[in-house]
C-alpha cells in the first residue's frame, strides 16, 4: 500500500496512532483513549473509524459481539504519503525548499539542525 496516496485528517490521524500504538481496539476502547486527549461523542469515533474502513486504512474483525479494528497501513507508510503529497503541493517537490522554510521561519533548533547533519554524514559515508 505504500504506492496509495494516503490523505487523512487530524482526527483520523489521531484514531491512527492510538491503532499504531494498540494494534487492535474496539469503537469503544477507541473512544476511550482518544477522549484522554480530545473529548468527543462516540458516534463521532465510529464515524470516522468507518471512514477509515472505506478508504482501506484499517479494517475490522468480529470478536464476540463487537467490532475489532486494526491498521493495515503501517505508520511509516502513512507518513511517507502525507509528506509526500505535502512536499509536491506546498514546496513544488523540492526537499530543499522544505528545509530553507524550517530553517527561515525557526522552526527547527540548533539541535535539530546538527542532527540532521549527523543524518547527511552518515548518508554520504554510506553512498
Amino acid at each position: 500500500m505504500p504506492d496509495q496516496k494516503i490523505k487523512l485528517s487530524d482526527l483520523q490521524l489521531m484514531i491512527m496512532k492510538v491503532l499504531w500504538k494498540h494494534r487492535s481496539l474496539s469503537v469503544s476502547e477507541t473512544h476511550s483513549l482518544l477522549n484522554q486527549k480530545k473529548p468527543m461523542a462516540l458516534t463521532t469515533v465510529a464515524t470516522l473509524l468507518k471512514r477509515l474502513q472505506e478508504k482501506d486504512i484499517i479494517n475490522a474483525e468480529k470478536q464476540g459481539r463487537k467490532l475489532v479494528y486494526f491498521p493495515l497501513v503501517s505508520e511509516s507508510d502513512v507518513k511517507n504519503s502525507m509528506l509526500g503529497n505535502m512536499l509536491q503541493h506546498l514546496f513544488n517537490g523540492k526537499p530543499a525548499e522544505l528545509v530553507h522554510h524550517l530553517v527561515d521561519n525557526d522552526e527547527i533548533s540548533e539541535k535539530d539542525l546538527n542532527k540532521i547533519r549527523q543524518i547527511l554524514a552518515q548518508e554520504k559515508e554510506n553512498d
